[in-house]
């Protein structure tokens, strides 16, 4: 947006001044609290009448401060929260009292935002069928990805170091995704233990980000497939790349999810893609990777089998999502972004 707009003059909220970098932005605030919690619900509102009002307040995480003084936009990236435990980690009952209180927080920051940010159409729908007086509000802004993820040229130096972070130089599926129930990673990996058993050398590599993947891997000694599993936990961005370059395909049947960034990132990698046909999944994919059902075990197993097992599937999904992948830029995000700040205070 800075590159687009420079006049654009940011004041930003971080946990500790420097974590705005390398963004220009003045008068920043300190907050150490977590974005989407009662915090900024109930104490930023306070805190920002420390500084001068804004023309616009964008809380870029699903609640709003309250008593603000200007026109606000909130991002929504999915609306699991008026699900009970379709995400949440945490036991009753914390998880009952995270439910109740994004049941108050959203809603009634939806109603007083004047734009809603919705980072895919299935996002908006959903919000519509719980908070539907809100529609004249959203604006479907779709994610970007990233330059850095590309295809690599040097396909020697990719299998050297995939099978230095493998252990093994054998062909591999790759998943990602913290661990959290949406993820579906115990259906995957009975999956991917249905597709290979033992005696294949396709082994199954996991990038978690977040979260314990202790019950994965007794998972995997159950269906003895922990020889082939391999939990990667949060590798680097350079070594992402290079694993998504050097996977068979990634698999990525989330029950739900409120875009998906890791398809396209596979996709502009010209990484085969096997994902959910439920949810964003298909909205994002497009018709550049193989849909599978994210309950049906059987259904993700031969999924797998199939894009292993044929070499020209795997290269027209590599080439089809590369251009799929091509179309979703952060350029165009910001700019969307920018025409809702304009439109945000054109509405009186």
């Amino acid at each position: 947006m800075q590159r687009l707009r420079p006049e654009l003059a940011l004041r930003l909220i971080v946990r500790h001044n420097g974590d705005e970098s390398p963004l220009t932005s003045q008068g920043n605030l300190e907050f150490d609290h977590q974005p989407y919690g009662p915090f900024t619900s109930l104490l930023l509102g306070q805190r920002l009448r420390s500084v001068e009002s804004p023309d616009v307040f964008h809380s870029p995480f699903h609640v709003l401060p309250r008593a603000l003084s200007c026109p606000a936009v909130v991002t929504m990236h999915d609306a699991f929260q008026f699900e009970h435990l379709k995400t949440s980690n945490n036991p009753a009952p914390v998880s009952w009292a995270e439910w109740a209180y994004f049941l108050w927080a959203i809603p009634e920051s939806l109603e007083r935002a004047r734009r809603i940010l919705c980072v895919s159409q299935t996002t908006a729908d959903e919000l519509l069928r719980h908070v539907p007086t809100v529609r004249e509000k959203l604006r479907v802004v779709p994610h970007g990805v990233t330059t850095l993820f590309r295809r690599l040229e040097d396909r020697q130096a990719v299998a050297q170091r995939c099978a230095t972070l493998l252990g093994s130089p054998e062909p591999f599926v790759l998943g990602i995704g913290g661990v959290s129930p949406n993820k579906n990673h115990e259906r995957t990996l009975r999956a991917f233990a249905q597709a290979f058993p033992a005696g294949s050398p396709v082994r199954f590599a996991l990038v978690t980000r977040f979260g314990s993947s202790d019950r994965l891997l007794a998972l995997a000694r159950e269906l003895g497939v922990s020889d082939r599993y391999v939990a990667l936990g949060s590798p680097n961005d350079q070594d992402l790349v290079t694993l998504l370059n050097g996977a068979s395909a990634l698999s990525f049947c989330s029950i739900v999810e409120g875009f998906g960034l890791p398809i396209l990132e596979a996709m502009a990698c010209g990484c085969p893609v096997i994902t959910s046909l439920t949810s964003c999944m298909p909205e994002i994919a497009g018709n550049a990777a193989l849909l599978a059902d994210p309950y049906n075990v059987r259904d993700m197993a031969s999924k797998l089998r199939t894009v292993l097992g044929e070499a020209h599937l795997r290269e027209e999904l590599s080439e089809k999502g590369m251009a799929r992948a091509s179309g979703f830029t952060w350029e165009a995000a910001a700019s969307a972004t920018l025409e809702v700040y304009d439109e945000c205070l054109r509405v009186a």
